[in-house]
């Protein structure tokens, strides 16, 4: 006799396919999303012309050139494409401001049984996949504008002691966090104290490079 053949089972039985939030029409809009995206980024790139090419070339060209030249070495010193302090700084700022207010948003979003995204792990994902791109702005153009490091600092401070001065979390989270704000305010003022004296030229990392070849953050030469 053969016996009682035993059950059959797998890792999928016990997942609720309900529970995946899997929205085929969703999937379908968002893939017609990204190719309107792409066309309309086509149709930017028709209407601008080469200029972008023209930019890519002219500054890697100069950095190479400062390489064959100089040394190894040299392109971090060389200042070709790039545009004022005061525009990496801002953009650093910017982007870091993003990154403070996107991290704690979507994650709260997220676990809240009441949030707009609870239990939507793939929307949380994308927010902080995005929110990790900006994060990357931020450090590659801070490291354009070292001095604005501090600036950043204090302002994201301020940021976290003026957003809980006026919230209406309870009073040991509220208190907590606005003395949290204090210190990274103090903490940029340090930072800000002891560069001072430090006189810096132009130093342009090479992970930096694409990203000024390949966005309007580089000028035209």
């Amino acid at each position: 006799m053969i016996g009682r053949v035993p059950r059959h089972t797998s890792l999928g039985d016990g997942i609720d396919p309900n529970g995946l939030f899997v929205f085929i029409p969703g999937a379908i809009a968002s893939g017609f999303l990204i190719s309107l995206g792409l066309l309309a980024g086509d149709a930017y790139r028709g209407v601008r012309g080469d200029s972008g090419n023209q930019r890519r070339i002219r500054n890697s060209g100069a950095v190479v050139a400062d390489e064959i030249r100089d040394g190894a070495g040299a392109g971090r010193r060389a200042s070709h494409g790039l545009r004022r302090s005061a525009v990496y700084g801002v953009v650093g700022l910017a982007s870091f401001g993003l990154v403070t207010l996107g991290i704690p948003g979507a994650t709260w979003n997220f676990f809240n049984p009441v949030g707009y995204i609870s239990d939507i792990a793939w929307i949380w994902a994308l927010s902080l996949l995005l929110i990790g791109g900006f994060a990357v702005l931020g450090v590659q153009t801070l490291r354009l504008a070292p001095r604005w490091l501090s600036i950043t600092v204090i302002f994201l401070g301020l940021g976290i002691a003026a957003r809980f001065a006026v919230g209406n979390e309870s009073g040991p989270l509220r208190a907590g966090l606005i003395v949290l704000g204090v210190v990274v305010v103090a903490a940029g003022a340090g930072f800000a104290w002891r560069a001072r004296a430090i006189r810096r030229g132009v130093d342009v990392p090479p992970s930096v490079r694409p990203l000024l070849a390949r966005t309007p953050l580089a000028r035209p030469e």
